[in-house]
């Protein structure tokens, strides 16, 4: 189970530090490239929204056997990709394989849970983090080696193929009889709970990708740092995001979901306006640190959660708030650089600190259903 959160994010890290060298190959303008990146925005919305049949209907361990390697050789086509819109539909189908697998892996993941009767899901999700920065470490030394593209892509692409069908062998079987989980799942409905948790896992992937993509710009554009420093940024909230992620299991058996949710909403919120309210580099490294590890459980409980609304169709549960989930990290980062056109980027930095307030607001949706039944 952990292989496959490690082999899902080191192929993301893989291929996105590439891009550079993959653009001057096919002489690609800033928007060319731009464009061909939706294409993977569209991949992912579309392969969270359409896993959940699938994953029900034959079980998340089938589809994660059957689709861990089809990833891996997704992967290559990136490599081989002659010009942008070939790029776009490379882009579109390695998004897809990675939304579809992102679906039946944390439905895998919540399956374990309820064997084991413990939570497991963000020590996993710190893995995925562990995997991006592993894959991306790889790329690095490949870009420095002058290693053409698509030969990286293929050497990664062969050693992950391979990793994943020795390590599916031990996934756990489904409890639920395809027929019947099929036939739940299609009676999964758009619920209020379900919309609340959506709108949980929006706030939060608004949080990560607005750290992705404009914390180190905040750092050199607001407080003239340098670019070592504004890359520090991202460093310090990838890194505390993880160790929010790692240390979180034992702090839900403990304290239960609602209360760590609440507590990180909070933490991500208080953090990052102090960061923005106290005008330096080291303060806006904190807040963005701050932000990471009050984000880090977030997900992975919302996600358990999801499961816990139809436990007899998981993956249907698990897509439509994992699709929510991927719109916020589609739209944030756009919607700050909206905001910030008209106001500053200081100011739209505000946006983020609202939405870790709303999580901290609506953490009880994720109370496990017995315990909200009663409350």
């Amino acid at each position: 189970m952990a292989a496959a959160f490690l082999i899902h994010s080191a192929i993301s890290g893989t291929w996105a530090p590439r891009l550079p060298a993959i653009k001057a190959d096919l002489g690609l303008s800033d928007g060319e490239l731009g464009t061909a990146l939706v294409g993977l925005a569209i991949g992912l919305l579309a392969g969270t929204q359409s896993a959940g049949a699938p994953v029900d209907r034959f079980g998340s361990r089938a589809v994660m056997r059957a689709g861990f390697p089809l990833l891996c050789a997704a992967l290559l086509l990136p490599g081989v990709a002659g010009s942008g819109p070939a790029l776009f539909g490379a882009l579109l189908v390695l998004g897809l394989a990675s939304g579809l697998l992102d679906v039946a892996m944390n439905t895998q993941g919540i399956e374990v849970e309820r064997a084991l009767g413990r939570p497991i899901l963000s020590g996993l999700h710190g893995l995925w983090s562990v995997g991006l920065g592993l894959g991306a470490g790889a790329a690095v030394l490949a870009a420095a080696a002058d290693l053409d593209p698509l030969a990286h892509f293929a050497i990664v692409a062969a050693l992950l193929a391979l990793a994943s069908v020795v390590a599916m062998r031990g996934l756990l079987a489904p409890r639920h009889l395809a027929a019947e989980a099929a036939g739940d799942g299609l009676e999964v409905r758009w619920t209020a709970r379900l919309l609340l948790l959506g709108g949980l896992a929006f706030c939060s992937f608004v949080g990560e990708g607005s750290a992705s993509d404009w914390s180190a710009v905040y750092l050199a554009q607001e407080l003239s740092a340098s670019p070592s420093t504004a890359a520090g940024a991202f460093a310090a909230f990838a890194v505390a995001m993880a160790a929010g992620r790692f240390g979180a299991d034992p702090l839900r058996a403990r304290f239960g979901p609602v209360a760590l949710v609440r507590g990180g909403g909070a933490l991500a919120a208080a953090g990052l306006l102090l960061g923005l309210l106290v005008h330096g580099p080291v303060a806006a490294i904190a807040g963005f640190a701050l932000l990471g590890a009050g984000l880090g459980p977030v997900v992975p409980i919302v996600f358990s959660a999801a499961g816990d609304v139809a436990p007899g169709a998981t993956g249907h549960a698990v897509s439509r708030v994992a699709t929510l989930g991927y719109v916020g990290s589609v739209v944030g980062p756009i919607a700050i650089g909206w905001l910030a056109q008209g106001t500053s980027l200081r100011t739209a930095l505000g946006l983020v600190v609202l939405l870790a307030g709303l999580i901290a607001l609506g953490a009880p949706a994720v109370a496990p259903k017995a315990a909200a039944a009663t409350r």
